[in-house]
C-alpha cells in the first residue's frame, strides 16, 4: 500500500496557504464588490447611446450621390461579369467602360468621383481588374474540368 504524505508548506504562515502567490492577498469584500460591479447600470445619455449608430463621416448629399454611383458601377461590374443576358451584359460593359475611362471632363466621371470621395482611382481600378482576372481564371479552370468530365 502506498502511503500518502501530507504536503506541508515551507512558509511559517499556514493560515493563508490559499494565497500562495505573491500579491494575491485580497479581502473577500473587495472581491465581492468587483463581482457585483458587473451588474451595476451604465449611465449613458441618449446622445452617447445613439452616437454608436451614426456615421462617423457626415457626407454632403452630393457626395452621397457620388458614392451611390460608384457603388452601382462596382456592383454591376462584379455581379454581371460573364453573364449571358443581354441586359446584364450591357450593364457590365457600361460599368467597365466607365471604370476604365480617364476622362475628367464631366462631373460624375470615375476620376472626379474618386477624387471627391478621397479614393485613389488608380488603386481602385487596379484592384477591380485584378479581381476580374482572378474570377476569369477560376471560371476557366472550372470550364476546363467540366469539358474533361463530359
Amino acid at each position: 500500500m502506498i502511503s500518502r504524505r501530507r504536503l506541508e508548506s515551507r512558509t511559517p504562515n499556514h493560515q493563508r496557504s490559499q494565497y500562495w502567490a505573491a500579491g494575491v492577498r485580497q479581502s473577500q469584500t473587495a472581491f465581492d464588490e468587483r463581482a457585483l460591479a458587473v451588474f451595476q447600470p451604465d449611465i449613458l445619455i441618449p446622445i452617447q447611446y445613439l452616437s454608436t449608430y451614426q456615421r462617423r463621416y457626415n457626407l454632403d448629399p452630393e457626395r452621397v450621390l457620388m458614392l451611390a454611383v460608384l457603388q452601382d458601377a462596382v456592383v454591376c461590374f462584379q455581379e454581371y461579369l460573364g453573364s449571358t443576358c443581354k441586359r446584364k451584359m450591357a450593364l457590365y460593359t457600361d460599368a467597365e467602360q466607365w471604370l476604365l475611362n480617364d476622362d475628367r471632363s464631366y462631373l460624375f466621371s470615375f476620376e472626379n468621383i474618386c477624387e471627391a470621395l478621397g479614393f485613389e482611382s488608380g488603386y481602385l481600378r487596379q484592384g477591380l481588374l485584378r479581381w476580374k482576372d482572378a474570377v476569369l481564371a477560376r471560371n476557366k479552370g472550372r470550364h476546363n474540368r467540366k469539358r474533361l468530365a463530359s
